[in-house]
């Protein structure tokens, strides 16, 4: 079964990119060597953008922007805000599923971060992000105390975006546990500007802590406090999709709680679509360094450019 999917670049201004230069564009087919046209249609033709740019390519720019407000909330995990000069810059991470690469200045590439976007303030200019130190990398990152390096932006951060952009007058169900929690601030948001009505669940997970709340409850949206682990829980969890007229369900986690959610859906006798945070491994975001790459189907599969429905990426 051929797979439906599209690229999350197609269109902007970083299309075509390295991929189309080195002929592996995840969408046309004559920049992928081939010598008949046979694309995957997304509303523009790669190959004439391709042509009319001289073969250029627009790259993401690498910035040292200032820390201007750093937050231990726990011990493990630290919430970090930037300055970014360019407003235009600022409105293209203020999207869900927006992330960025981040890391201390002076150090080298091997040291990036990759990041959701928690929350963008476009007025002030001000980007949020939450780090869960666990490694050598988030360590680095939490020690940063002026200055970071930020390469962005990236849209591939959850997969069913088309159904958030599109969404109006419908129930939503968002569910956020452990440091997914960072993920739902921007789904909220432009929920919101569609007039859907919101429920949120939180479960603290291993961070201790409901990341969220305090932002949720300045949106008008009171989160209710969930610990997906107890039996209870799952069982309200059920209630509230089959009882709540849910329209749709946003899970930002891990892979179990998106496979667990995915498992009641398929259980109840109505469809619901299931859209999830992305949790695969990414180390460039463009395609080139294979960190990210699956095979689906026959198919290899870049996650962090590829735009698939959630049963596709979960496998089930």
């Amino acid at each position: 079964m051929t797979l439906n999917y599209y690229c999350i670049d197609a269109g902007s201004q970083y299309c075509p990119c390295h991929l189309a230069k080195t002929d592996n564009c995840l969408i046309c087919s004559m920049l992928q060597g081939k010598d008949t046209c046979d694309c995957r249609w997304q509303g523009i033709c790669v190959y004439q953008e391709y042509i009319w740019a001289g073969g250029k390519i627009e790259e993401r720019k690498l910035l040292s922007v200032p820390v201007i407000e750093k937050n231990f909330v726990t011990d493990k995990l630290v919430t970090i805000k930037i300055f970014i000069p360019s407003a235009s810059l600022v409105r293209d991470y203020n999207q869900p599923g927006a992330f960025a690469f981040l890391r201390p200045e002076n150090s080298l590439e091997y040291y990036d971060v990759p990041l959701c976007v928690m929350d963008v303030d476009e007025s002030k200019k001000i980007i949020n992000f939450a780090v869960n130190i666990v490694g050598p990398k988030s360590k680095a990152i939490a020690r940063s105390e002026n200055k970071v390096l930020i390469r962005g932006p990236y849209w591939n951060g959850l997969f069913g975006l088309k159904h958030i952009k599109s969404s109006y007058n419908k129930h939503w169900l968002i569910i956020g546990r452990g440091i997914g929690q960072a993920s739902i601030i921007p789904v909220v948001k432009n929920l919101l500007r569609g007039n859907n009505k919101i429920t949120v669940l939180l479960d603290c997970g291993n961070i201790k802590v409901n990341l969220a709340e305090d932002e949720l409850k300045k949106l008008g949206i009171t989160p209710q406090e969930f610990d997906l682990n107890t039996t209870f829980h799952k069982m309200r969890l059920r209630e509230i999709i089959e009882k709540d007229g849910v329209d749709f369900v946003y899970s930002g986690g891990s892979d179990v709680q998106h496979k667990f959610i995915q498992n009641v859906l398929n259980k109840l006798s109505f469809s619901i679509p299931l859209i999830i945070s992305n949790n695969h491994q990414l180390c460039c975001g463009e395609g080139v360094c294979g960190s990210c790459e699956t095979l689906i189907d026959g198919e290899l599969i870049h996650f962090c450019k590829i735009q698939l429905r959630s049963e596709q990426v979960l496998g089930g």
